[in-house]
């Protein structure tokens, strides 16, 4: 499929316009468009922020003013080369670049379903024991164990009266005393009280904001720019380092802070903050680096066509 690369600014109409454009010739003409906004790029800004709108097809480059005829041809000729050349173009990408290729235009799909899988397991795992099946729920548990705490005072659990157990609750309801953290770790769950997941209140979370921020990316990627550092800080990692921080503080034998144990709801708010903001932060950019991983294999392809020429 032609690759087309739209250098736009906030606020400019005629970019608006190009990208109407090239919707209205897509039918014709199938393309993948990639919207770069040259703000957010120093370089970029530099070359070409005074020519936006810029339309970047088949290695050539257009500069405003850009009409339907000059891109409907430009299309045309780059559509007429890749019929005549995509075959042998990819005959002649060795196995790295075939990759990279893969990973440049699927690397948003791999991620979710990675997210999905390794937040899906956790939930097998309560699952998995309410059916019996404890060996492979246990086997979970280990597995996760290495990437979190597992405190069942700051856990979800299933297949029980209650998706929470406090401190005190816990304590109550179950005789495990939430200050033996290496007892209170290994406590799973049992038909009374329902099962745990396997990932604290706060990692499920915060992995269920990137699953789904990356899911509404998927939606939004022609159109959304990246965060700022600053918002990603004050919005997404300063919550949870508060909520958490100040909770990890005060229960030190320090005494800067009386002691505080967080909520299921604070953990799940400054969780989910923490993977939406960080998915907005960082896929735009990542989608920036795959997208010219991409144009790089393709004129790597390209050039290997014509070098027997």
């Amino acid at each position: 499929m032609i690759q087309v690369t739209l250098f736009v600014k906030p606020d400019c109409p005629p970019c608006d316009e190009v990208q109407a454009l090239l919707g209205d010739l897509a039918a014709a003409y199938p393309h993948r468009l990639t919207v770069q906004d040259v703000t957010a790029d120093a370089r970029l800004r530099a070359e070409l922020g005074a020519r936006v709108p810029v339309v970047e097809v088949g290695g050539r480059r257009l500069a405003s003013p850009i009409t339907r005829e000059t891109l409907t041809s430009a299309l045309a000729v780059a559509q007429a080369i890749e019929r005549t050349y995509a075959p042998s173009a990819a005959s002649k990408l060795g196995g790295a670049d075939r990759a990279t290729r893969w990973l440049s235009r699927h690397w948003l799909a791999l991620f979710n379903s990675v997210v999905a899988v390794y937040l899906g397991l956790p939930f097998l795992a309560p699952a998995l024991m309410r059916a019996g099946l404890e060996r492979p729920a246990r086997l979970l548990y280990l597995a996760y164990s290495f990437v979190c705490h597992q405190f069942p005072f700051r856990s979800f659990f299933l297949f029980g009266p209650r998706a929470t157990y406090p401190r005190d609750i816990l304590q109550a309801a179950t005789g495990v005393d939430p200050n033996d953290l290496l007892g209170a770790r290994s406590f799973v769950g049992n038909a009374a009280t329902g099962f745990k997941v396997a990932l604290c209140e706060r990692d499920v979370a915060m992995y269920a904001g990137i699953l789904l921020g990356g899911l509404v990316y998927a939606l939004l990627r022609p159109r959304l720019r990246a965060l700022h550092w600053m918002l990603w800080l004050a919005l997404g990692v300063l919550p949870i380092a508060l909520d958490g921080g100040s909770q990890l503080v005060s229960q030190l034998a320090i005494g800067l802070l009386p002691f505080r144990e967080s909520t299921a709801l604070l953990r799940t708010i400054t969780g989910a903050l923490f993977g939406v903001m960080s998915v907005w932060f960082a896929y735009p950019n990542l989608e920036d680096s795959m997208q010219e991983n991409l144009r790089a294999v393709e004129r790597s392809g390209a050039g290997s066509r014509a070098s027997p020429a």
